[in-house]
């Protein structure tokens, strides 16, 4: 469970005020706000990339720093070196992660086998989000924080994705908290929604 207590979140501006909330491993949470309201920078903070105001942030009781490989955050593929291969980027998740998932099987599942060997510089920005959901899954990990992971996608490749976060979530137990334009399409597929407005995170109904 990721247990947040009291969060305060303020850069230039406040974004989050006491926010409290519990997570839970088998279910899957929509995040949806406005454009610039702070989606992203709250991402950022579960995973220590922005340091919070106050307030508490605990995954199995534990704080990120002692529970990194449960969590898996890839904020963009915009993160990826294009001098790397797909293959590079999934083979080295998968070893740092202490993964024992099929990379072979992602692949296949995606239709990347045609190029996932090739550097990523002639990739076009379907196939680089390809790249990025894949690590997701290839991660295993227990927490899986999706920053607008459709971006890219069309319509067949999204279904693809909803079937295989549902999939992950059910059958092995994965909290997953995602960010997504597409929200009619990603209601069916959710447990709960959330919306940040006005520096206040509440649960609202699908």
């Amino acid at each position: 469970m990721l247990s947040i207590n009291d969060l305060s979140i303020k850069l230039r501006h406040p974004i989050l005020d006491n926010f409290s909330y519990q997570f839970h491993l088998g279910k899957i949470y929509l995040i949806i706000a406005t454009n610039g309201t702070g989606k992203t920078t709250f991402f950022r903070t579960l995973t220590n990339l922005i340091k919070r105001s106050s307030g508490g942030i605990l995954f199995d009781h534990e704080k990120f720093s002692n529970r990194k490989q449960s969590i898996f955050f890839y904020e963009s593929p915009n993160w990826l070196d294009s001098n790397l291969s797909g293959l590079d980027y999934l083979k080295f998740i998968k070893s740092q992660w202490k993964s024992q998932l099929n990379i072979k099987e992602i692949v296949d599942y995606w239709g990347m086998s045609e190029y996932i060997k090739i550097p990523i510089k002639k990739y076009s920005l379907g196939m680089k989000q390809k790249v990025v959901i894949s690590m997701y899954f290839i991660s295993d990990a227990k927490y899986l924080i999706m920053d607008e992971i459709s971006n890219g996608l069309d319509e067949k490749s999204r279904q693809l994705l909803y079937q295989q976060i549902y999939s992950f979530a059910k059958s092995k137990k994965k909290c997953v908290i995602l960010s997504s334009h597409y929200r009619s399409d990603m209601e069916p597929l959710v447990d709960h929604i959330l919306e940040l407005k006005d520096q206040v995170m509440k649960e609202v109904s699908k």
